[in-house]
């Protein structure tokens, strides 16, 4: 049954739309259904000027609302994240503290990126994000009796990239000393070609003078697949 108003209200949502109030700000207002409203306010004009300032009101309300929901998405998304990252918490260690789980993390990356053997006969990495550079040569050097002096570096980067700022960013990831850096120009078919992210480095690449070292990563990493296809 249609709930009855006092004479007062009616007279008060009227003269609300007529200063050019949208129904939406009413209905906030007064808590009347916007329906209702209507019936109420049927036969007032309103001028331009209030239609654009309602207009406006609704795009920024409904941006407004974008953005909530954007950021009701991305707290979601971190939710589901962070459960996941508390799911695998349990191996977060597991390559440093078992040597054995380390060479064999060592021998996988070896042979994602690494250069193969005959095609090159030394050991020879190549990553552009530093985390797994890093990485990387952290099991390196607690599993395998390497020689500091052999390890070396170069650096594959764009044309507009400063070379001694990078040079000096990879030493401090890889803990190798400039004077180990091997000599590296830029690629000439980035010229003319602006660095779009800021965070690129360019591909860094640790070269190690051992063949038999770089065998054993890749001999590990093609076991382990062979493994898992039966062989």
């Amino acid at each position: 049954m249609p709930k009855n108003y006092p004479k007062d209200i009616k007279e008060k949502v009227r003269y609300l739309r007529s200063q050019g109030w949208s129904l939406g700000e009413i209905n906030l207002k007064l808590s009347i259904p916007k329906n209702t409203l209507s019936g109420w306010v049927k036969d007032i004009t309103i001028t331009e000027k209030q239609k654009e300032r309602i207009e406006q009101k609704m795009a920024a309300s409904a941006a407004k609302g974008r953005i909530a929901a954007a950021r009701l998405l991305h707290e979601r998304i971190e939710l589901w994240k962070n459960g996941i990252r508390q799911r695998i918490r349990p191996f977060k260690n597991l390559a440093l503290e078992d040597p054995q789980i380390g060479k064999i993390i060592c021998g996988i990356l070896y042979l994602c990126e690494g250069a193969k053997y005959p095609s090159s006969r030394y050991l020879y990495f190549g990553n552009s994000d530093p985390k797994i550079i890093s990485y990387f040569l952290t099991l390196l050097r607690r599993y395998y009796a390497i020689e500091e002096g052999k390890l070396h570096f170069d650096i594959c980067y764009r044309w507009d990239q400063n070379y001694e700022e990078l040079k000096n960013f990879w030493s401090k990831v890889t803990k190798i000393p400039k004077s180990k850096f091997l000599r590296s120009k830029p690629d000439i078919r980035t010229k003319g070609k602006p660095t779009l992210k800021e965070s690129y480095k360019g591909v860094g690449r640790v070269a190690y003078y051992s063949t038999d070292l770089q065998f054993e990563l890749q001999a590990i990493g093609e076991a382990i697949i062979s493994g898992a296809e039966g062989d």
